[in-house]
């Protein structure tokens, strides 16, 4: 088992709720975050309570695994190094904060596959992805594999609707791109599950169906292909469109706190807002490089993470 070994958090940057029916997606990770393997005895003072819940997290992850059909995953469970973990005083220590849509259960995932399933390298990305998401289930009742298998590669990732994942050769965020992208908190934590039920309900009325299977999808197309330098669009104007229909048909999924601030930027055309995984935690940001400033006049109140 490997100690030194990060896992870091995600970003999805465009495709969050339509990727669950089969949209296009681009994540990046979030070095700011991560989760790794550590000893309870090496752990400072203060975090029994932490290690403790995370012991138990890891026993009753290895329960819901070991109940699996056999094949549930392309590749095979080490059931001995799960013992070890829990014999030698093992736990995860998780810098990502939950409810944040920034993949904390997507980070576990991922260095449980890469330390405990022999044979995962050789598995093409696809195998792999399926088999991240069979472990995230157990988190969210059901997952894409998306989140995980952005955190298992630490590369960032464009998901396409046939299932190929293809890796992104220029990290869109880093900076000199002309915008930057942020990171707003909200203050709110929110859980997947259930929002995405609420999202999935949503889908029974089909003008929402509609809307979502055409604009959306059609706006994280472009979205994409702008940031990955497919087109010549303006990345940030697609981000305001996003931002716009989200405004008009996630509002369950926006924390009243952000409200004001998405209103005001949407108003200004200074910055835009969206989500950023389902709902709560933080919300995504972008601006035009020269409107820095501005922004962190604007949000002046607000907890805001530049970017890369």
């Amino acid at each position: 088992m490997n100690l030194e070994k990060k896992y870091h958090a995600k970003l999805m940057l465009a495709g969050e709720y339509g990727v669950i029916l089969g949209s296009e997606a681009i994540t990046a990770p979030l070095e700011m975050f991560h989760a790794q393997l550590a000893h309870r005895k090496a752990a400072p003072p203060g975090n029994e309570e932490k290690i403790t819940a995370s012991v138990n997290s890891i026993r009753d992850l290895i329960t819901y695994i070991q109940s699996l059909p056999k094949n549930s995953f392309y590749t095979t469970p080490d059931t001995g190094k799960f013992e070890e973990v829990l014999k030698n005083g093992l736990y995860i220590d998780s810098t990502i904060p939950g409810g944040y849509g920034i993949g904390s259960s997507g980070a576990v995932s991922a260095l449980f596959y890469d330390q405990f399933f022999r044979g995962a390298g050789r598995l093409n990305l696809k195998q792999k992805r399926k088999d991240l998401s069979t472990i995230e289930s157990f988190f969210h009742g059901k997952s894409s594999g998306v989140d995980p298998m952005t955190c298992y590669t630490g590369t960032p990732l464009h998901f396409l609707p046939d299932g190929e994942i293809r890796e992104v050769e220029t990290n869109p965020l880093q900076p000199g791109q002309g915008y930057r992208f942020f990171l707003l908190d909200s203050g709110v934590l929110l859980s997947t599950g259930p929002l995405v039920k609420v999202f999935m309900e949503k889908m029974r009325d089909p003008l929402f169906g509609e809307i979502i299977r055409g604009d959306y999808f059609n706006l994280i197309s472009k979205f994409i292909g702008a940031i990955t330098g497919r087109s010549a669009a303006d990345p940030a104007l697609i981000f305001r469109a996003i931002s716009d229909l989200q405004w008009n048909h996630f509002r369950e999924m926006i924390p009243e706190q952000m409200e004001e601030p998405w209103i005001d930027g949407q108003v200004s055309n200074t910055y835009y807002l969206k989500l950023n995984g389902s709902g709560g935690g933080f919300m995504l940001g972008i601006a035009h490089q020269d409107s820095m400033e501005a922004v962190e006049e604007m949000l002046e109140k607000h907890s805001i993470r530049w970017l890369g």
